[in-house]
């Protein structure tokens, strides 16, 4: 698999400016380097963070996980999210929802090289979200559903072999 993904706990946005983070090389080693959040987004931690399930109306769903973002391989080829919890939340976008898209991925080789990886997003879409698609969410809850005031998501990994 060409690419490199971001290990446990790299895209956990409660981490602070310096705090530590791994990301997975592809020769089954991970460079520790010093993770700096973008200033667009939120300081606090997310509200809800997980893995893109399906879209309802004006609903995202996700599949919450633990530790950020870790994809695995399959037999047939395919990636599945490793640590999705099984815990489906509902995140409401409105009018009022702030997207962003994560461009953090695309300066991965630059960050082992350096030592540092900047959090990189740029205003999104709801409709780029899709399968394997990370998602966080901040906002407000009601009941068992987040009324979101800032959405960021990853998109897709893209996958050569």
């Amino acid at each position: 698999m060409a690419g490199r993904l971001l290990g446990q706990g790299a895209a956990d946005l409660g981490l602070g400016d310096g705090a530590k983070v791994s990301i997975g090389t592809g020769s089954g080693e991970n460079a520790q380097v010093d993770f700096v959040p973008a200033d667009e987004l939120p300081e606090e931690p997310p509200d809800v963070v997980g893995v893109f399930t399906r879209r309802q109306d004006n609903s995202i769903f996700v599949n919450e996980t633990d530790g950020g973002f870790v994809l695995a391989p399959n037999d047939d080829g395919s990636l599945s999210v490793a640590n999705a919890t099984g815990k489906i939340s509902e995140i409401v976008v409105t009018a009022e929802t702030v997207v962003y898209a994560n461009l953090t991925l695309e300066a991965l080789d630059e960050a082992v090289a350096e030592g540092v990886l900047y959090q990189k997003v740029e205003p999104g879409t709801v409709e780029e979200i899709g399968e394997l698609s990370f998602v966080q969410a901040w906002g407000e809850m009601r009941g068992d559903r987040l009324l979101t005031s800032v959405l960021l998501y990853s998109r897709p990994p893209v996958i050569s072999r």
